[in-house]
């Protein structure tokens, strides 16, 4: 849900539309990181051709099992990520289950959004719009994004960062599936490559002993993506990468 954004180093997304607002966080004094927002990144696969398949989200009931600080914050991102796949793909009613989901772990973790009536009463307004959905769900990020920025969160940021960016790979590699033009949802997933080095280098500089495990993690996704030395990913390459990125998912919303 929450995005460092700066200058140092860039990928090939192209800029993100109106409705869908880049949260900006500085990542530390000595860096910033560009990293897109899942909504922009679920964009980029819609107009790939992929599709919407609610069996891919995390289930909801998972909630009740993130009992830590740093489960609660990889988990608000990645339930962030299947807000913003339901908002791009207009499913106005999992939209509202998913914010309930992100306002409460948002909640436990002392993150002020904008989680409140008047939010659901525009969901019941305009829920029906998709640029309204696309809307309602920047203004919610920005607004958690600025109670971190006030409370000096950057280590929750980096997590919700990471678990955020984990699930709309998982979101991408599991419509993958079901693409008949596997090679232009291959090239966005290719795309993704950028962010992941920038997040490498968020995490690194926000680097905390609890980070380790998803540190390693994502340079061992970091190293599939490299074994191609023109960026153009092999069926092969595909396969490992979603193996991979599954893997992590599964130890991330499983604790």
């Amino acid at each position: 849900m929450l995005y460092a954004c700066g200058s140092e180093t860039t990928n090939t997304l192209p800029p993100v539309t109106d409705t869908a607002v880049v949260i900006q966080e500085s990542s530390s004094e000595e860096g910033y990181y560009n990293i897109p927002p899942p909504i922009q990144q679920v964009q980029l696969l819609q107009q790939a051709g992929a599709s919407y398949d609610r069996n891919i989200l995390n289930p909801l009931e998972n909630i009740s099992k993130y009992a830590v600080t740093n489960s609660k914050a990889l988990n608000l991102g990645v339930y962030g990520a299947d807000l913003s796949y339901a908002a791009v793909f207009n499913q106005p009613q999992d939209v509202i289950l998913y914010l309930n989901a992100s306002q409460r772990l948002a909640g436990e973790l002392n993150i002020k959004g904008d989680f409140n009536t008047d939010i659901m009463k525009r969901l019941e307004k305009d829920g029906g719009n998709k640029d309204s959905l696309l809307k309602i769900v920047s203004d919610v990020y920005r607004k958690s994004n600025a109670s971190l920025k006030e409370n000096d969160q950057s280590h929750l940021s980096a997590l919700v960062v990471a678990g955020s960016f984990i699930e709309a790979m998982y979101i991408a590699t599991q419509v993958a599936k079901n693409v008949k033009d596997k090679e232009a949802i291959y090239a966005r997933i290719s795309e993704f490559k950028g962010t992941l080095n920038n997040l490498v280098g968020l995490i690194t500089t926000a680097y905390d002993s609890d980070f380790s495990n998803i540190l390693s993690d994502l340079r061992g996704l970091k190293n599939i993506y490299e074994e191609s030395p023109d960026g153009k990913l092999s069926e092969e390459q595909m396969q490992k990468i979603t193996k991979h990125i599954k893997a992590i998912r599964i130890r991330i919303t499983n604790s």
